[in-house]
């Protein structure tokens, strides 16, 4: 699981764009990301006006991050899967500017108490819930004022990723990336990232590119 720092510079993106609701789908884990974890960075910004939401599965890696964001009441857990729980999130959302961290991927591996990898053998809209994610988005919301941040999308197409591509990818992931034209094509500037295991950042189409560029880490 990759953080979103890694992908755009956090403060000035959330203050230039006026975003003032922050979504993710799949914490990850608070107390073993040397904190770096994407959601605790962003609690960090103490933007006053700022809502977080984050969707875990998981319900060990919830209740730690629940326990750690006990007095902080800008931040609201969801435990379960995604497609279930995007939904409700937007239902209670305003129509201000949101950035949405889509990073929900292969819960079926993970680590037990004794860190032992574990599989699990899930359904693809558990496994690789990107696609859905995105319909319900764009279903639901006027996205058009939003920013959208697409984590490891190594799973979906090769490339030159700083962390290599995913050597699974016929097994396991998914065959292309062409519904986040359809769907966001129009709204949005798409920009591809290679660092890590790649990311699709997508701004408003209002915004000129070249200064949308200023907000991308290590873009040129």
């Amino acid at each position: 699981m990759s953080k979103l720092q890694n992908a755009i510079n956090l403060r000035p993106t959330f203050e230039d764009f006026g975003i003032q609701h922050y979504v993710e789908t799949g914490t990850g884990g608070i107390l073993d990301s040397n904190g770096e974890n994407s959601l605790l960075m962003v609690s960090q910004l103490k933007k006053s006006d700022l809502t977080m939401h984050s969707i875990e599965i998981l319900e060990r890696i919830y209740n730690e991050a629940v326990e750690y964001f006990k007095d902080n009441d800008r931040v609201v857990m969801h435990l379960g899967n995604s497609h279930e729980e995007l939904p409700k999130v937007l239902d209670i959302l305003d129509e201000n500017p949101a950035l949405f961290f889509l990073d929900a991927h292969f819960p079926d591996s993970y680590r037990d108490q004794f860190h032992r990898e574990v599989i699990r053998d899930d359904p693809d809209y558990i496994k690789i819930p990107l696609e859905g994610e995105l319909r319900i988005l764009c279903q639901k919301r006027d996205v058009s004022k939003d920013i959208i941040v697409i984590d490891d999308i190594r799973i979906y197409q090769d490339g030159p990723y700083e962390s290599g591509n995913f050597e699974n990818k016929s097994l396991h992931g998914g065959q292309n990336l062409d519904f986040v034209y359809e769907l966001l094509d129009d709204t949005h500037i798409i920009i591809e990232s290679y660092l890590k295991e790649g990311y699709l950042i997508c701004f408003p189409v209002s915004t000129e590119e070249e200064t949308v560029r200023n907000y991308v880490v290590g873009a040129s």
